[in-house]
């Protein structure tokens, strides 16, 4: 659903309120106080969007310094068209330089998002960046911030600029022809 909120002091309590550690663990959401009013399972919604002049709260994983929520398929693969030759040029693997991916996130809904995420290499835990965080925040301007929910991810497709990515024990690996 599509909400708003065009009080200002009501607009501003909100986004005090909203917490993206616990946006989706902490219980239903309610919109709306009176008669009617929304009850929404956080464990079934997929993302929000907050579009807002004001600033909201966002958390990033370690060494990655912006999350940018692209416009769409063609926006990523466009993107995806340039850098994809590059990367496999020029692959970044000392600790510290820069590192760009852009990542497929496949939604439980059937939906996809798209994500360009910049930062430095370091030694990330790729597979618990997308899946062991109560929340994955990315921006898109003007003026929107989306609440991913990772409950909801079916697939991470993450193409980047790393050399090389290392798992964690007990993490099950394939190799495949095509991905």
């Amino acid at each position: 659903g599509h909400y708003s909120q065009d009080v200002p002091a009501r607009e501003g309590l909100l986004l005090t309120r909203l917490d993206p550690e616990k946006l989706f663990t902490s219980g239903p959401i309610v919109i709306g106080v009176n008669n009617p009013f929304s009850i929404l399972n956080p464990d079934e919604i997929c993302w929000i969007e907050v579009e807002t002049p004001r600033e909201t709260r966002t958390t990033r994983p370690a060494a990655v310094e912006t999350i940018t929520l692209l416009g769409g398929r063609d926006e990523y693969e466009t993107i995806l068209a340039q850098q994809w030759p590059r990367w496999k040029a020029h692959r970044k693997e000392n600790r510290g330089n820069f590192l760009e991916a852009l990542i497929e996130l496949s939604m439980r809904s059937g939906q996809s998002l798209y994500l360009r995420v910049a930062g430095t290499v370091a030694d990330l835990d790729i597979a618990r960046t997308f899946f062991g965080v109560p929340v994955i925040t990315a921006t898109a301007p003007p003026a929107t911030t989306a609440y991913i929910n990772p409950r909801c991810i079916v697939r991470a497709r993450v193409y980047h600029s790393k050399d090389e990515v290392s798992y964690p024990t007990g993490v099950w690996l394939a190799e495949a022809d095509e991905i």
